[in-house]
């Protein structure tokens, strides 16, 4: 068996169950929230490894996705937008081929890639999206309200409000209570397909793979999971500020939110009504995932398939809810990058334990191959993490590596164990046009940027020298 395996070499192989939740930050009670409602996670948590400094490659959905999956960085196929980009990895097994070939059956429900840009070749049998699914990007307030925003314009003889914006983003308020079942929404079909699914394969390996929707924009959410949470007692953000110093191509502007939704005000700052409305959006959409991951995880259970399966939970990237006075992901900062990453796996002995080691998304690939016992594709860029299963307070790398893209530059950025390091550079000439510092042991909501402190030249040119290498080699440690 491979390297770093749990199991024992006479063992079945492992099934694989891969939760991954779009737009899901570490805000939950197994990562110290007190507001968060959820007891499905925090229970998987129990059993679990927690890693408490896990990261994306880059936070958003499609490039963050497609690292994981193919266990390449952002950089090395230039896959850095959201777009189909499955004809720049044709010669590459993702992560579901490869445990397709080594004789998983493997299957799909949900957004694992991005939506509609699925591998075929990664499936046993065809994957699976939810009915209606782009639809639960528009509300339905929303699209009553394009509708009637439309006929408004039409009948005072205006032009289209909507006229340079697709129809399929042509959206409304960006939440939403339904006074409906969890199941008439699309996380709750991902939940009620997997049972499905999990019943027909529990004779024979399986990989499945759940991609649930929300929490996601709009927060769309069934009404009673609106109704765990009062408004009153939803703080906001503590650090709802720009951070002092820090460069302005460093602030993604909010546009995820501001161009696609109406009724927000054209620019920011949010009022504290709105922002504790889209917070209580947020937090109501995690709990309605929270219920559907439980649901799952129990039939686990209670078909006798949960003592030979590797769970896996994690998130494409986090999210900030007017963190730095932002809303969404498209940053280099914390709370952009920063995902929550729990594994459970046969033979374990770390259940309920956490790590402070530092690891990335794109080693998610080797260690799963790792806990599974396969043999490692060689074209791997990530590091294996399967030894941190064993040993939780092991030092396996000095940082983990996030980038993002603002038209020809390149944030790079590097989070170590206690700053953030982050060079602007230029795509064309490697220029660098800009440089953060955060020291989160004495400021931890990264509310200072002092790269530009003359005590901090040091640690400037220590973490410069560390990116320099990595971006030169390819390899990052």
């Amino acid at each position: 068996m491979a390297q770093g395996t749990l199991c024992s070499a006479s063992a079945a192989p492992p099934n694989v169950l891969f939760l991954i939740v779009d737009d899901l930050r570490p805000e939950m009670g197994c990562y110290g929230s007190q507001i968060a409602q959820t007891p499905s996670i925090d229970r998987l948590a129990k059993g679990a490894l927690v890693f408490e400094r896990a990261y994306c490659q880059e936070a958003i959905c499609m490039a963050s996705r497609f690292s994981l999956l193919s266990g390449l960085r952002p950089d090395e196929r230039k896959i850095w937008t959201n777009r189909d980009v499955r004809p720049a990895l044709q010669d590459i097994a993702l992560l579901p081929q490869h445990f397709r070939e080594h004789g998983y059956h493997t299957l799909a429900m949900g957004k694992i890639a991005h939506n509609s840009w699925e591998d075929p070749r990664c499936w046993s049998e065809p994957h699976q999206m939810p009915a209606n699914a782009e639809f639960e990007y528009r509300t339905r307030a929303g699209r009553a309200m394009v509708e009637q925003l439309l006929k408004q314009a039409a009948a005072a003889g205006k032009p289209d409000p909507f006229r340079n914006i697709p129809e399929k983003i042509r959206r409304g308020m960006p939440f939403e209570s339904l006074d409906v079942a969890d199941d008439a929404l699309g996380d709750g079909q991902i939940a009620d397909a997997a049972l499905e699914m999990l019943d027909r394969v529990r004779d024979r390996p399986f990989f499945l793979a759940l991609g649930f929707l929300r929490p996601h924009l709009p927060f769309v959410a069934p009404q009673r999971h609106w109704d765990k949470f009062s408004p009153a007692d939803l703080p906001l953000s503590e650090s709802p500020d720009f951070p002092e110093g820090a460069p302005a191509i460093a602030n993604s502007r909010s546009g995820e939110l501001l161009a696609q939704y109406r009724g927000l005000p054209k620019k920011l700052p949010l009022s504290d009504e709105t922002a504790t409305q889209l917070r209580h959006g947020y937090l109501a959409c995690v709990s309605y995932v929270d219920t559907q991951i439980g649901r799952v995880l129990q039939g686990l259970e209670d078909m006798g398939l949960a003592g030979n399966t590797i769970v896996v939970l994690t998130s494409d990237h986090g999210f900030q809810l007017g963190d730095h006075g932002m809303w969404g992901k498209a940053t280099n900062f914390e709370l952009a990058a920063h995902v929550p990453l729990l594994i459970r796996a046969p033979g374990q002995t770390t259940a309920g334990q956490h790590t402070q080691e530092l690891v990335e998304l794109v080693g998610l690939y080797p260690t799963l191959c790792d806990l599974a016992g396969l043999e490692k594709p060689a074209h791997l860029q990530g590091t294996s993490f399967a030894s941190v299963l064993k040993q939780p307070d092991r030092e396996l790398r000095q940082t983990a590596v996030s980038q993002f893209p603002r038209g020809e530059v390149m944030g790079y950025s590097l989070r170590t164990a206690h700053h953030r390091y982050t060079e602007w550079r230029s795509m064309k000439d490697g220029q660098v046009s800009a440089r953060e510092l955060y020291d989160y042991e004495a400021d931890p909501l990264e509310t200072r940027n002092l790269a530009n402190q003359p005590e901090m030249a040091e640690s400037v040119r220590n973490h410069a020298a560390l990116l320099k290498k990595g971006l030169e080699t390819g390899a990052f440690d």
